[in-house]
């Protein structure tokens, strides 16, 4: 099995014992698709205090995207930038959006993120996409 490494210049830390009380925060952006190339909409992770990794969250959809696909993929993040966690390695989950062939104009997705303390963060995105560049024959000469 393939592994996923992302880089990250920042990671929240949880508490090594006890959860916080829930909170709910709502994020909004927008990104373009050239084509069918995948875009990467976000990464989720958590460390724990004594900087391993902590439960990954939970991706759900809440409204799917009409024009494309939603697809989440698990993955490790590396990053050097936690004060006191150097060389941090954790799992985390990558969330990606895949215009259909064909498509153009605008899509848009919503979907929350759960960490295991009961944090929710919703996300709505909209997506322009944008035909992917006619590639030229190469070679040759004109007759």
């Amino acid at each position: 099995m393939a592994r996923l490494t992302i880089w990250i210049a920042a990671l929240s830390l949880l508490p090594a014992a006890g959860w916080a009380q829930s909170t709910t925060s709502s994020n909004y952006a927008a990104f373009e698709a050239i084509g069918e190339q995948p875009v990467q909409l976000g990464y989720y992770a958590s460390a724990k205090k004594d900087c391993s990794g902590a439960p990954l969250p939970t991706v759900q959809v809440l409204t799917p995207p009409a024009a494309g696909m939603l697809t989440v993929r698990r993955a490790e993040l590396k990053t050097n930038k936690i004060k006191g966690c150097p060389d941090l390695t954790i799992p985390a989950q990558v969330v990606f959006y895949q215009a259909r062939s064909g498509s153009s104009g605008t899509d848009h997705v919503v979907y929350g993120v759960t960490t295991v303390n009961g944090e929710v963060a919703t996300y709505d995105v909209t997506i322009t996409i944008k035909s992917a560049p006619v590639q030229k024959p190469s070679g040759g000469s004109p007759i």
